[in-house]
């Protein structure tokens, strides 16, 4: 326990002043603060986004770490792990051993110095060894951490792989600083390296998507259905048991639509959908239907204060819907006519657009239904 917090306080020590101008590939495959972000963990991802500006002659060690840890396979498992904590164990004291050894073998001399000359020595190297041992076992014998493994597309082009094994969300930057929260269970591909003229990926499962605006469309395949943005940020749950593939947008704008089949000519039409904010598409897997609605909790666009709630006294229905169609960025269709004389007085403050909607409609005598992305309200035998 004593040698192991001697190293720690070393490394410790030694990396309060990281030297990133001397940095190797090897560095920054031990860096924990360039795996972590590399792997969509950690606090510092706008430090590591814009490194290479700071130090561009670093681009290609950079590049070659950042590839290495992302294609970093798990393989099989072919020794226990009290088998390889032993011999890591053995390693790192046989290192040690022949560090002081060689040391005193070289320099005579200095056997009449203090003890702790040596111990300064083998620990410096025991805790270099402890680090790239520890790397090796995170890669080997870690199964609950996500893993990266190299895949190829339908066209035999190299993506990597994240898969998302653990229990928690797992945060994936993708080259053009694009992000994705993908969820337990799922996992993405894509390219190490965007080319092209879009930014195509791969999904299977859940994955919340925050993606960077660029000339280049961003396009999610996922089994028959393609979503397609310029930069917006939007969730896609395509998890292969399930019957339904589902888009939702939180803002911007995104175009759905069916893959086409390989054998159908490439041309601009395109059967789809055009989603935007809290409108969501439905594509049944077993119908081959692609269908708008609206996400389960639409989410205000317009944020209003705490203290400035909904408030109405003997306010025009017709006028209250507007306001709500202008805060939630949702069409609300209904009849202005059969409306106008119907007055509200109500404060609506913290609940659902749906809940605000079942009041609104409770008080005039109405009903409303979800049809194509949009709200229609109606008075059915009102006179």
């Amino acid at each position: 326990m004593t040698f192991c917090k001697l190293i720690n306080r070393k490394l410790k020590s030694e990396t309060i002043m990281k030297s990133y101008e001397s940095y190797t590939v090897e560095d920054f495959i031990q860096d924990d603060d360039f795996r972590d972000w590399v792997q969509g963990r950690g606090n510092r991802g706008l430090f590591w986004r814009s490194f290479l500006q700071k130090y561009p002659e670093k681009r290609l060690a950079f590049q070659q770490a950042e590839l290495f840890i992302r294609a970093a396979a798990v393989p099989p498992e072919t020794l226990s792990e009290a088998e390889i904590r032993k011999e890591t164990e053995k390693f790192i004291e046989n290192a040690f051993t022949y560090s002081v050894h060689r040391q005193h073998r070289v320099s005579p001399d200095l056997s009449n110095r203090q003890p702790a000359y040596f111990v300064r020595w083998g620990l410096r190297i025991a805790a270099s060894l402890a680090v790239v041992a520890g790397l090796l076992w995170y890669m080997v014998a870690t199964k609950a951490n996500p893993s990266h493994a190299v895949a190829s597309d339908n066209g035999g082009n190299q993506l990597v792989e994240t898969r998302n094994d653990t229990r928690q969300l797992l945060r994936v930057v993708l080259n053009d600083s694009s992000e994705v929260l993908l969820s337990p269970q799922s996992r993405l591909r894509y390219p190490s390296q965007f080319s092209g003229n879009a930014r195509v990926v791969y999904l299977q499962g859940e994955g919340s998507f925050s993606v960077r605006r660029q000339s280049q469309p961003f396009m999610v395949y996922t089994g028959e259905m393609v979503t397609k943005v310029l930069g917006t940020q939007f969730v896609v749950k395509a998890f292969d048991l399930d019957k339904k593939i589902t888009v939702q947008v939180l803002s911007g704008k995104v175009s759905v639509y069916k893959k086409k089949p390989e054998h159908v000519p490439d041309n601009k039409e395109v059967n789809g959908l055009i989603l935007n904010v809290n409108q969501a598409a439905i594509f049944e897997k077993n119908e081959g239907n692609l269908t708008k609605t609206l996400v389960a909790d639409p989410a205000p666009i317009q944020k209003k204060s705490r203290d400035n709630s909904f408030v109405y006294d003997e306010v025009p229905l017709p006028r209250i819907l507007r306001e709500l169609e202008n805060t939630y960025g949702i069409p609300i269709q209904f009849d202005e006519q059969n409306f106008e004389t119907c007055k509200i007085t109500a404060i609506l403050s913290s609940e659902s657009l749906y809940q605000k909607l079942d009041l609104l409609c409770k008080a005039s005598s109405a009903s409303y239904e979800i049809t194509d992305g949009q709200i229609v309200i109606s008075r059915k035998g009102y006179r």
